[in-house]
């Protein structure tokens, strides 16, 4: 895949928005702390999609299983994951009936950190063979943008992966802000995740430590 000139530029600036925010520890900690990043690596193996995925629910929710997000014309996300209560029925997450309040439901599976992540893991997998072709980063961006809005325009695009990919996609649609900072977000993540304490971060490198862990 062809990569714009200004990528690296962007990557080193959302690396040092991480660097100056407390999130990206809080995040890691959240996962080390409570073992969920095994869970997420034996649902991304199960379904044959890269590890660096595990970064995602990071960026989401810094791990958090009882994460809001804000009411919106589309319902309210929930979860580490964000799923809205649609999609998460859609891949086997039951709501719970305070599903259209943004309040806590121990019901709602969405908050149960196992299943949602089996769905997440399910769902990715979907948006990657189908949509997506192939392109993580446009995989990335449609789990943010919205199931429903990126199909339709994904599909106008070609067949072609070198043609169907997060940078021909941001040429051919404008995308919102959130989602773009979504994708690099992610992507910075995971480069300080090779070597954090190059980066002046205290933490071991969190697919190293876990890999390990699993073997």
């Amino acid at each position: 895949m062809e990569l714009p000139e200004e990528f690296v530029t962007q990557v080193r600036q959302y690396i040092k928005n991480w660097q100056d925010t407390g999130r990206l520890r809080l995040a890691i900690k959240n996962m080390q702390d409570n073992q969920y990043g095994p869970m997420v690596l034996e649902a991304l193996d199960k379904e044959g999609l890269p590890a660096y995925f595990m970064y995602l629910p990071l960026q989401e929710s810094n791990y958090d299983t009882k994460a809001i997000g804000p009411e919106t014309r589309f319902g309210i996300a929930k979860g580490a994951w964000q799923f809205l209560a649609t999609t998460g029925q859609e891949y086997g997450l039951p709501p719970g009936p305070l599903a259209n309040v943004r309040e806590y439901d121990e019901q709602d599976a969405r908050f149960d950190f196992a299943q949602a992540t089996q769905a997440g893991a399910k769902y990715l997998k979907y948006i990657y063979s189908k949509q997506a072709q192939a392109s993580g980063l446009l995989v990335m961006a449609s789990y943010n943008y919205g199931h429903n809005k990126v199909r339709g325009m994904v599909e106008k695009m070609p067949d072609n992966p070198r043609d169907r990919n997060f940078w021909k996609f941001i040429q051919q649609y404008e995308i919102p802000v959130e989602t773009y900072d979504y994708v690099f977000y992610i992507v910075s993540a995971a480069v300080i995740g090779e070597d954090p304490k190059h980066f002046g971060f205290d933490f071991s490198p969190p697919l190293l430590q876990l890999t390990q862990a699993v073997n």
